[in-house]
């Protein structure tokens, strides 16, 4: 057998990954033939040598899997300096073993732990994206927006996050997560003095990528810190009832599933769930609904070019629309990305959001673009995982009208009614291009009044209240039926009788009333329409 280097072969035989096995070396802890070796690029035969660690032959390590759940206050490794016991103190073995990424001592929740080196280094490549699953607790309540920019990506100060799987735990739904482990928490905490709380919800988060901290990052980008952080997966281990502290060696079947994990990823293929995120019935990790997917479209007869979709609040438009989009392969163009993007520009420019006519003379002199996912040599999506690409004058300012400040400032600008008449010139040069499904409040009426195919989705007051507050409810705020619906009629009668583009159906608009309908049968009903639009013009 040739020789190889000597963290390499340490690495093999389960003590670790290669850098902490180079950290061995370094210590001296390592003989070959009877010589310390302490230099890094030492070589050695494993198949001749006798290698030693602490004086133990190498071939004695047995290798062992064991699963811990790291209470918070706890390092995942050792580090004297730190101030913080290491969660490795609660695991009594007689192997060394190495913690498999890292949690940090905020952090609480499932950790590998073993001394099989080759497969923590497979597990922790970042070019795997082995998925790591978290229970988030958060203050606030974050709307259904700031879920979608969590799970397309948002901007960090080291770049923008890969797409993620969030979903809003409806309330004590962490507890089916967690299990007894949950319940004993919860014991520890009535035993503590009780003070008003500030209200709070619950996230389940899947993500593939691994930076520092990066879930509180991402969670305070858009002002909801997180309060607690739990991993309760990682690949196919699930935490389940492990109580805090307490620690069990995997199965047999749990160890072959890591192994599956990792020669899945190395052949190239991704595990099941990447293909679409569970209990969500969202599209593939960096696809929204509506995002123009890879190839060609999928309807075989010619469509309209252009979809203008309209409809009151909680109408179904933007749902109907997305899904529309994707089926025909065409741009899916929400009109709001146009107003943050004047906000955008304004705040970069230091333009004073209250100053109506200067926020107008941008929407004028600035040419906006929206344009599919395409990465730069046209496949998609997009590899940093955004749903849309928006380019003002040329740059790509997709992921800075993303950013807080923008979403507290766009809903002046969106009401100021010559950014509305600016914008919408512009949204009408893009919807000319053809293949665009447009959705908004006047598209059918203002923007695009010759559009092939004009669709009014409606529903009665009540529903659309009663769709609305069961929104709200799954998000866990305090919803009552009554007082949704009177905010539903002061908001329909602002929308409908303001002076700038008025809410109503364009008169050659195809009204669909949704009231009895499921999103799937709204749908199917849109569909058909294309199809007999479609049959028309042949």
């Amino acid at each position: 057998m040739s020789e190889e280097r000597l963290q390499k072969i340490l690495a093999q035989a389960g003590l670790g990954s290669r850098r902490s096995c180079e950290e061995i070396i370094l210590a001296g802890r390592v003989t070959v033939d009877g010589r310390v070796v302490t230099e890094l690029g030492a070589k050695a035969d494993a198949a001749s040598s006798d290698i030693r660690v602490d004086g133990q032959p190498l071939a004695g390590q047995r290798l062992r899997y064991v699963i811990l759940h790291k209470p918070a206050g706890y390092l995942s490794g050792r580090d004297p300096r730190a101030g913080y016991p290491s969660g490795l103190d609660l695991v009594s073995v007689s192997e060394r073993l190495y913690a498999v990424g890292r949690l940090d001592q905020d952090s609480a929740g499932l950790l590998l732990l073993t001394n099989d080196g080759e497969l923590t280094q497979r597990l922790l490549h970042p070019r795997y994206e082995h998925p790591k699953t978290y229970l988030v607790q958060v203050q606030g309540v974050p709307n259904p927006r700031k879920i979608r920019r969590w799970q397309h990506g948002v901007m960090l100060d080291d770049g923008p996050t890969a797409p993620a799987e969030v979903e809003l735990l409806r309330r004590g739904g962490e507890r089916a997560w967690l299990g007894r482990g949950f319940a004993e928490e919860r014991k520890r905490d009535a035993k503590a003095p009780a003070e008003p709380q500030p209200r709070t919800s619950w996230l389940k988060i899947t993500l593939r990528e691994g930076r520092k901290r990066q879930l509180r990052r991402m969670t305070a980008l858009l002002g909801h810190p997180a309060l607690r952080v739990i991993r309760i997966g990682l690949g196919p281990l699930v935490l389940g009832n492990l109580a805090p502290g307490k620690w069990r060696d995997l199965t047999s079947a749990e160890v072959q599933a890591l192994r599956d994990l990792v020669a899945q990823s190395e052949e190239g293929q991704r595990p099941d769930e990447r293909q679409r995120r569970p209990n969500s019935g969202m599209p593939a990790a960096g696809q929204r609904a509506g995002a123009q997917p890879t190839g060609e479209r999928t309807t075989k007869t010619p469509g309209p070019s252009t979809i203008a979709i309209d409809g009151p609040s909680a109408s179904g438009k933007s749902t109907v629309g997305g899904r529309l989009a994707q089926e025909l392969g065409y741009l899916y163009f929400d009109t709001g990305v146009m107003y943050r993007a004047i906000t955008w520009i304004a705040l970069e420019r230091g333009v004073p959001i209250a100053n109506e006519a200067a926020v107008t003379a941008l929407a004028q002199q600035v040419k906006l673009d929206i344009l599919p996912p395409a990465s730069a040599d046209g496949q998609r999506p997009h590899p940093d995982g955004r749903d849309v690409t928006v380019l003002a004058d040329g740059q790509d300012i997709t992921w800075q009208i993303r950013r807080p400040e923008v979403e507290r400032a766009v809903s002046p600008v969106s009401a100021y009614p010559g950014v509305r008449a600016a914008l919408t010139l512009q949204q009408r040069r893009i919807g000319q291009a053809g293949r665009v499904v447009m959705v908004g409040r006047d598209i059918g009426t203002v923007v695009l009044p010759r559009a092939d195919l004009k669709i009014y989705l409606d529903a009665s007051v009540r529903e659309r209240a009663r769709r609305r507050c069961l929104e709200r409810r799954a998000r866990g705020e305090d919803a009552e039926l009554e007082e949704v619906l009177a905010e539903m009629k002061r908001r329909d009668e602002i929308d409908s009788s303001r002076e700038c583009a008025p809410l109503s159906a364009a008169a050659d608009a195809i009204v669909v009333d949704t009231s009895d309908l499921t999103v799937e049968q709204v749908v199917t009903r849109v569909q058909g329409l294309v199809e007999r639009w479609a049959g028309k013009v042949r």
